[in-house]
């Protein structure tokens, strides 16, 4: 997944806590494919969010 690019660089990641509010949401949402597109768009957002807020990657 790339990030939308800026006039100064890529886009911050939301908070994890952001993203999992959004999967609650969709958790309420009509079970059918396009609910599972955007589960999985999610997820993959959620991994990077984390990995990106983690202690080891700002110090990098």
């Amino acid at each position: 997944m790339t990030t939308p690019s800026r006039p100064h660089g890529p886009a911050p990641f939301p908070a994890p806590d952001e993203v999992n509010a959004e999967i609650r949401r969709l958790m309420e949402k009509p079970v059918g494919a396009r609910r599972s597109e955007e589960y999985i768009r999610l997820l993959t957002l959620w991994t990077e969010a984390a990995r990106s807020s983690t202690a080891w990657m700002k110090a990098a």
